[in-house]
């Protein structure tokens, strides 16, 4: 039987993930900040609850340790995030502080734990969910784009970095899910135009957003996949349009696609 570590348990798409891996027959270690409150994976005989926050390197320290002195882990799925809509000029530091701390100094500290584990075992697999925000500057995302784009950029260089030793690395990239996930959201006069075309560019129909389970089937298939060669995974109709319009226009032709798109009815 193969074991799952998921950070970011504890609802959308991490909770999908941990239900979904359980259900597959997987040992699943879920943590998550406050595992006291959690009800439902609980129900899981294969479901294994530990506390986590990945911005308090000491608690990172004993569980993962705890973990891996219990368990032989298979994958490590980095799913913990914060996520914040600011004009650039209006972030503050709290807010950029946890961002930071949360999205990007976060999945490294856990990740670093366990590269020596999985060297060790000469195999293992590191899967961490980046976002679209990682892949195209989009409007008001403020450090959340600076987080994703450095998340993604680490992913790209351990990819290179970690496959003499037979680890594998690689990224899921979700665009907007239908999760309890929320962005904090400041003040933002003059940007009406802007928000209303981008949201209508990026969720076009409300009613028919991806769901968390549909993005831990798209986890599911990129751990299991035999190509042991491919580090990106797009979720999502629009996210996998946008993905491959950049594939297709090139990275200058698709700014300017996108800046037209946000400044019409200009």
């Amino acid at each position: 039987m193969s074991t799952i570590f998921i950070v970011g348990s504890s609802s959308g798409i991490g909770k999908a993930t941990a239900k979904l891996f359980a259900e597959k027959g997987w040992t699943v270690i879920a943590t998550m900040r406050s595992p006291e409150k959690e009800t439902e994976l609980t129900s899981y005989e294969n479901v294994f609850i530990y506390p986590l926050d990945v911005t308090k390197p000491e608690v990172i320290e004993n569980t993962v340790s705890e973990v891996l002195g219990k368990y032989d882990v298979d994958v490590l799925f980095n799913n913990a995030g914060y996520g914040m809509k600011s004009r650039f000029e209006d972030m503050t530091e709290e807010a950029m502080q946890r961002s930071l701390n949360t999205n990007l100094l976060g999945m490294i500290r856990v990740t670093q734990k366990f590269i020596p584990y999985f060297k060790a075992k000469k195999s293992g697999m590191i899967l961490t969910t980046t976002s679209l925000a990682g892949e195209m500057g989009l409007v008001l995302d403020g450090i959340y784009a600076a987080d994703k784009w450095a998340v993604t950029g680490v992913c790209e260089m351990l990819y290179h970095e970690l496959y003499p030793f037979g680890i594998q690395v690689k990224t899921i990239v979700p665009g907007v899910v239908k999760t309890g996930f929320k962005m904090e959201m400041s003040e933002m006069p003059g940007f009406d135009n802007l928000i209303k075309n981008q949201t209508e560019m990026l969720m076009p129909d409300m009613d028919d957003l991806e769901l968390p389970e549909e993005v831990a089937q798209d986890i599911y298939h990129a751990v299991t996949d035999k190509d042991s060669d491919r580090m990106c995974y797009v979720t999502g109709k629009i996210t996998k349009e946008l993905y491959q319009k950049r594939q297709e226009l090139g990275d200058e032709e698709f700014r300017k696609y996108i800046r037209s798109s946000l400044m019409k009815n200009k």
